[in-house]
């Protein structure tokens, strides 16, 4: 039985067949069936490697998979969970991943970050990182739903009115107001355009810019609530356990009101290779 705290994580999203198919998708375009050496940064409990094993050759022995992350107990579940039935090797590494340079000694194929690249205040920093980690011709790909335009226009009403409820609930019921002050700057939104001239300056070529419409169902709505990042991002300074309270409960009242069947939100990913 794992030891990993699933409270307020962002694994019971990260579970739903939705978000897998995105995944797959982010790794298609790294095209590793054949590569030896990759990185999955920002592993978490190990979801993504898990993808990762399935996409490799069966044969891949002399393969390697470098599992990333902050969270010594996510790393910890992720080894429990994947256990010793594997056809590659796979070293799980305790780090932040803008500390990559320390801890990875060898240059691999691939690094693959997904959906949390908008986490890192210095972006250029890291991928400039990333790019010397990469042998010749290395490919990096790497999803977000979390950039300027993610949110199609039709949705801003869903979105507006799911707010709105939220800070009344939370107000009436808790007599709490979110704190702008304690909001994390670090999450300014880029455009498409800015991730892929980061990507030119810290030396990568772009190979595909992708943007997908997904139709987000309700529980991918519900569990995104009750993810500490996003119930910090949206109500800043509230204490975890009443803010998921509050935007679960806002979300069911006006998803009923507005009779929704699903709100879709944009996905980008962007596959970039080293530059010779």
């Amino acid at each position: 039985m794992s030891n990993y705290s699933e409270e307020y994580s962002f694994s019971s999203f990260s579970k739903l067949p939705f978000y897998k198919k995105i995944n797959k998708r982010l790794l298609d375009l790294a095209k590793i069936e054949n590569q030896k050496s990759i990185v999955d940064l920002g592993c978490g409990t190990g979801l993504i490697t898990k993808l990762i094993l399935k996409k490799i050759k069966k044969d891949a022995n002399d393969c390697i998979v470098y599992a990333v992350d902050h969270s010594s107990n996510a790393l910890k579940t992720a080894s429990e969970e994947i256990g010793e039935k594997k056809q590659a090797t796979v070293k799980f590494i305790h780090s932040e991943v803008q500390n990559l340079k320390e801890v990875l000694k060898d240059k691999v194929e691939a690094v693959i970050y997904c959906n949390s690249i908008h986490y890192v205040p210095d972006k250029l920093s890291l991928i400039k990182q990333i790019k010397n980690q990469l042998k010749s011709d290395g490919i990096f790909v790497f999803n977000t739903s979390f950039f300027e335009g993610s949110h199609p226009p039709e949705t801003h009403k869903f979105y507006r009115k799911w707010m709105i409820r939220s800070l009344r609930v939370l107000k009436t019921e808790y007599g709490l107001s979110p704190d702008k002050s304690a909001k994390v700057e670090s999450r300014k939104q880029l455009t498409p355009e800015e991730y892929i001239s980061i990507l030119e300056n810290a030396g990568f070529n772009v190979v595909v810019k992708d943007i997908q419409r997904i139709e987000v169902p309700k529980d991918g709505y519900h569990h995104i609530s009750g993810f500490s990042d996003w119930i910090e991002g949206i109500l800043p300074g509230v204490p975890l356990d009443k803010g998921c309270d509050v935007l679960q409960k806002s979300l069911k009242d006006v998803w009923d009101d507005m009779k929704l069947s699903s709100v879709p939100r944009l996905w980008l990913s962007i596959s970039a290779v080293k530059k010779n």
